[in-house]
């Protein structure tokens, strides 16, 4: 089907149930931000492949909404269908509920699948059509009746994270939930976030591509923890090492049922952030239900020592990774050009000859000259560009280990740069090492130290329109909360043993694009009469570049911290490459002077 037939069927069903506009969220019962194959409806319905996103279907119009990182994508994928795009996070713009609200008529009826939308997304879609009256009405999946070919549910096997590599227990994870269900006076919590329950049981999986996750539901009370979960992702080994945790398993789809079967009255702890309306209805039913934020985001992105070591070994085997891939590409392209994804594919070899690679952690973006100018930019087989030995190529790439996930981001010249080129992407790279440099005082949230890394763009009035910082998860997605480094304020201060990325850019339409990503990693610096005082610890480990630096643009100190990098880079990964790729990279890594 076409995307014009698949709209035209939709409003087919939507004429029949009598809804003047069906919402299509883009996640899936767990609120992920990546989906499992069988939930890629917003994907399915308009072609469009970025990873945020509503689609919204009335009688006479279809929109896509979603924010400045996909605005360019948006455009050229849906240029041939009649979706219009409706822009987030810019002055003036209007979120779906709102514009559902104008255009809409008085008692008119949404529809919406409650599994796929959060309690809170809902209320919020509720509050806004209630001043016209409007009603939402749940109808489950309007799209199953006409995507035929819907991919089946993952099949893929659950294993066991070893402790060696978790370094916490289960059971220790399990008495600190015991511990918060009875500090906020209840009896039952329910997690729905798949890496949220990944992280609780030690449990990894693949049913959502590059993040390391298995499709479930947990439990857990006073006395007893509880897995959902298709059976048939159990192996007898995963099946006795979750029970000797103390953890039930139950079918996935058996979750209504056990509710049902629990006597009341109790008191059910929730985060409507991330549980499914359609879950959170069905609870409210027969419990009280306490709406309380989870406590496992900020658990498990204040990672233990354990993690962190694992954290820095995995940095330790990109960098060698990606400077065998560099030479490479420099070589190669001395001779011929390269596609996009024949670069992706090098890069990828590279990482997986490590025993303990598991996989990409995101979709590697690997993207030339103007293609950059996409943060998220995709190249595939019919549309991508060949890399020439001029301008600058971006990449934009990450592994899951074993024992942690790395997220790097390198623009690298690969010949000759315009001078407009080299001063963005020294602008850029002195905005990641101020953020790289910063100490700042305990209780700052990301929002207060934002500023430093886009400080050299606003004084020459440039910016670039996404956060500057995510939570990395551990053997886990790649972003994750509860911490953020952008301007608008997220309520979570940054805390010693917090993994963040550290990635501002500069993206010019239809010229190029330059980002510079580190992982850095939090810790305290000192505590005096003034209080106490944090500072970031860089774990990537890849050279910048100095041949597309403007050095007259650096600060002394900047030179100073940029020398210091790259001669630990050298230092640190040399003794695992080749004595050719060694001696490269000692060029490479040579002093900028002032």
């Amino acid at each position: 089907m076409t995307i014009a037939e698949k709209i035209a069927e939709l409003r087919r069903i939507m004429d029949r149930e009598n809804i003047a506009a069906y919402v299509i969220s883009g996640t899936d019962p767990h609120n992920s931000e990546y989906l499992p194959a069988p939930w890629q409806q917003r994907k399915w319905i308009s072609g469009f492949t970025g990873s945020f996103g509503t689609v919204v279907v009335t009688r006479d119009h279809v929109g896509l909404w979603t924010d400045t990182r996909y605005f360019i994508q948006a455009e050229q994928e849906l240029s041939e269908t009649e979706i219009e795009l409706h822009k987030l996070r810019i002055p003036g713009a209007v979120d779906y509920p709102q514009w559902l609200c104008e255009h809409l008529q008085q008692g008119e009826n949404v529809g919406i699948d409650g599994f796929c939308m959060s309690v809170n997304d809902v209320r919020t879609l509720k509050d806004t059509l209630a001043l016209k009256n409007i009603a939402v009405c749940e109808k489950t999946d309007l799209l199953g009746e006409i995507w035929l070919d819907r991919p089946a549910f993952p099949q893929g096997a659950i294993t066991v994270l070893p402790d060696r590599y978790a370094g916490e227990t289960v059971r220790n994870k399990i008495k600190k939930i015991r511990e918060f269900i009875i500090s906020n006076n209840g009896n039952h919590i329910l997690f729905s976030a798949l890496d949220e329950i990944a992280w609780l049981y030690n449990i990894r999986c693949n049913d959502i591509s590059y993040n390391p996750v298995a499709i479930a539901y947990a439990l857990i009370d006073k006395e007893k923890a509880h897995l959902f979960v298709k059976q048939d992702k159990i192996t007898p080994e995963t099946g006795s090492r979750l029970c000797a945790d103390g953890v039930e398993i139950h079918d996935y789809h058996h979750l209504f049922l056990y509710l049902d079967e629990l006597k009341s009255p109790a008191d059910f702890i929730l985060d409507t952030t991330t549980c499914n309306y359609a879950v959170y209805h069905r609870i409210c039913q027969k419990f009280k239900v306490k709406e309380i934020v989870s406590p496992i985001p900020l658990l498990k992105t204040v990672k233990n020592e354990t993690e962190l070591a694992g954290f820095r070994l995995a940095c330790r085997k990109d960098a060698v990774a990606l400077t065998k891939f560099f030479y490479w590409l420099e070589n190669t392209l001395a001779t011929r050009s390269v596609a996009e994804l024949e670069a992706a594919a090098v890069l990828q070899k590279f990482r997986s000859a490590d025993s303990e690679y598991v996989s990409d952690s995101f979709e590697c973006i690997s993207a030339y000259g103007k293609n950059a100018a996409l943060p998220h930019y995709s190249a595939t087989k019919e549309h991508q560009s060949e890399i020439q030995a001029k301008g600058l190529y971006l990449v934009d790439s990450g592994a899951q280990y074993l024992h942690g996930t790395t997220d790097i981001t390198r623009t690298m010249p690969v010949g000759e740069l315009t001078h407009l080129e080299k001063e963005d992407y020294t602008l850029v790279l002195k905005g990641m090492i101020n953020l790289s440099r910063l100490i700042f005082p305990k209780g700052s949230r990301g929002c207060n130290i934002d500023i430093v890394a886009r400080l050299p763009l606003y004084m020459n009035h440039r910016n670039f329109g996404h956060g500057t910082g995510h939570g990395v998860g551990y053997f886990l997605n790649v972003h994750e909360g509860p911490q953020s480094i952008r301007p608008d304020l997220k309520d979570q201060e940054i805390l010693p043993g917090m993994v963040t990325s550290n990635e501002p850019g500069l993206y010019r339409e239809g010229l190029h694009g330059i980002r510079h990503e580190n992982l850095i990693v939090c810790r305290t610096d000192t505590i005096n009469e003034f209080g106490e005082f944090y500072k970031f610890e860089t774990i990537t480990l890849c050279y910048f570049d100095t041949s597309a630096i403007l050095p007259e643009l650096l600060e002394q100190e900047e030179t100073e911290w940029l020398n210091l990098y790259n001669e630990r880079v050298y230092r640190e990964t040399s003794p695992y490459l080749s004595a050719e790729e060694a001696k490269w990279l000692r060029d490479k890594t040579n002093p900028l002077k002032s």
